[in-house]
């Protein structure tokens, strides 16, 4: 049903360019060409998803029988044509990849190009840097697009919980609506439309203000009980220290649960810590991966915030390896051998740390049975302590 849904959706936006075109009367007024309103022409890009909206404003039926938006070889197809005053209105979708984009819009043969720089944190993006392009860094809304998008109400269709926290932002639905219609996990101010709730609208400038650096501090304005818990923590997890919670998540919404760029059992994990990488893939001949990796994944044993234990986990060490493998639950002695100790003050191999699972098991994975950091043939894992 999606994909018929889509294809009508397509048919419908050729048709009503095609009518455009071809079937509107030409305009009496003298032709002034093709207008690149949004973005420049020359521009840096940050954004979390790689594509970006391009505005074409057309004076003319003649420049409209003409207009083409071309990436390379390939023809961009308009999204949506409007026409206001006499005046057409071309809204273009176009895909962007790391780094620098050309694009070549006709008539004319006016060059674009776009240096996408993809965003998962503000705290390294400089957006007052020069070349920057910020659609709301002047105004609210360009004058032009204000006869279409300054509205009032949202679709019918379109569910809004009321709210107690603020006003609702309906005229944010027609040109971010993609939050809504193509992620499944959408953060409660986003998806109610409160966007002011922390975009905050600049009165005195009649703009738009979109934080920069750290966010947790605008996080933690409805996330309090949550922060103050987590920075009062023996361990935080570094993202959480350093106040940036949109390395992980999408304020806005994204395609896997609370908001996660990635799948948050282990994928997301790895993007940060490369070192544990292959131990998700699936041909991992040669290494035994332990189970919950790709079971519940990172998540199962680590708290990705903060916690009391070292590593973040859940649990000390021998009391969370001990809440799957119950059958030695409370022992202390007697595994693998009798008299064997469980746990101790001190690990022979490394003297600052207790002894407990982790002293002969890699906890992640290892190329020996059992997850043991040694050979157990030869007594290779043994020896390491038992000289």
């Amino acid at each position: 049903m999606g994909f018929i849904a889509q294809l009508l959706k397509q048919s419908v936006v050729f048709i009503i360019y095609f009518l455009a075109v071809f079937c509107l009367p030409a305009s009496p007024a003298l032709a002034r060409g093709v207008t690149l309103l949004t973005p420049d022409t020359a521009c840096i890009v940050y954004a979390r998803s790689p594509s970006y909206h391009f505005v074409v404003e057309v004076d003319t039926k003649e420049d409209m029988k003409q207009l083409q938006l071309q990436s390379g070889a390939e023809s961009i197809m308009p999204l949506a044509t409007r026409m206001k005053n006499d005046i057409f209105y071309v809204h273009y979708r176009v895909p962007l990849i790391p780094g620098e984009n050309k694009f070549f819009l006709s008539p004319g043969s006016k060059k674009i190009v776009i240096d996408y720089k993809p965003l998962r944190t503000l705290l390294n993006a400089n957006l007052n840097a020069t070349g920057v392009y910020l659609y709301h860094r002047k105004e609210t809304m360009h004058q032009e697009c204000r006869q279409c998008h300054e509205v009032e109400s949202v679709p019918e269709d379109f569910f809004v919980k009321p709210s107690p926290y603020g006003k609702n932002s309906p005229v944010c639905y027609t040109c971010h609506k993609a939050i809504f219609e193509e992620t499944k996990w959408q953060h409660s101010p986003a998806a109610n439309l409160l966007c002011e709730t922390c975009h905050q609208q600049e009165k005195d400038v009649g703009r738009i203000s979109v934080s920069i650096g750290k966010d947790a501090s605008l996080c933690y304005h409805c996330h309090l009980v949550k922060g103050k818990a987590w920075g009062d923590m023996a361990h935080i997890h570094q993202p959480v220290g350093f106040g940036v919670c949109s390395i992980c998540h999408n304020p806005h919404g994204d395609a896997y649960r609370f908001q996660l760029w990635a799948d948050g059992r282990a994928e997301l994990c790895v993007s940060c810590h490369v070192d544990k990488e292959d131990l998700l893939k699936k041909d991992t001949k040669g290494l035994n991966v332990h189970g919950i990796i790709r079971g519940g994944g990172c998540v199962s044993c680590h708290d990705p915030h903060a916690s009391e234990n070292q590593y973040m986990l859940y649990k000390p060490v021998n009391e969370l390896c001990t809440g799957c493998h119950n059958e030695l639950a409370g022992v202390t002695k007697g595994h693998p051998v009798g008299g064997h100790p469980l746990k101790g003050p001190k690990n022979p191999l490394n003297p600052k740390k207790e002894f407990n699972c982790a002293s002969c098991h890699n906890p992640h994975g290892s190329k020996f049975q059992y997850l043991l950091i040694g050979d157990l043939l030869g007594g290779l894992v043994c020896s390491k302590c038992h000289h």
